[in-house]
């Protein structure tokens, strides 16, 4: 009997996780997927229903490769990469301080997430770095964000609008 979750997108791409059996080729995988199916700069929308769930999936399997190919210090502090995390963390954070421009700013944001959400880089690290690139952003934003007008907004921020026929 079929399981509600199943299906052929789903299927196909536990078939791929299920072959992965390095660390560097899933976490190129799990990044690839997050910009192709997640990010707010996506190219792929023929995942809006599974994304996230194989995202989770990805996750996991690279968080076992990671807990296989890595030490316990390595585990607490890299990032799969192998680059101490701080490193990432302050590169980033510097990055921001320096920032004037909201929409600048926003791109730093979304783009450390997309390239560092854990597994990727150790929880501790990735939440208080995520924490100062969100206090920074929303200094920078300030209280007149939705001043604009909508179309307005979205002519600044470069927003391309889908309509369905």
């Amino acid at each position: 009997m079929a399981k509600i979750h199943d299906n052929p997108n789903r299927d196909e791409w536990v078939k791929k996780i299920a072959g992965l059996t390095t660390l560097a080729a899933g976490v190129a995988l799990l990044t690839d997927f997050r910009v192709k199916h997640l990010s707010p700069f996506k190219t792929d929308f023929s995942l809006e229903l599974d994304g996230q769930w194989i995202e989770c999936k990805i996750e996991e399997k690279v968080a076992l490769l990671k807990h296989q190919e890595f030490n316990d210090k390595q585990f607490l502090n890299n990032c799969t990469c192998g680059t101490e995390a701080q490193k990432i963390a302050d590169k980033v954070v510097a990055e921001m301080d320096a920032c004037t421009d909201q929409y600048v700013a926003e791109k730093i944001h979304v783009n450390f997430r997309l390239a560092n959400k854990p597994p990727i880089m150790p929880v501790n690290i990735f939440l208080d770095t995520d924490r100062l690139l969100g206090n920074k952003l929303m200094e920078l934003r300030n209280t007149d964000y939705y001043a604009l007008p909508l179309e307005e907004l979205r002519k600044v921020r470069g927003v391309k609008v889908i309509t369905l026929q």
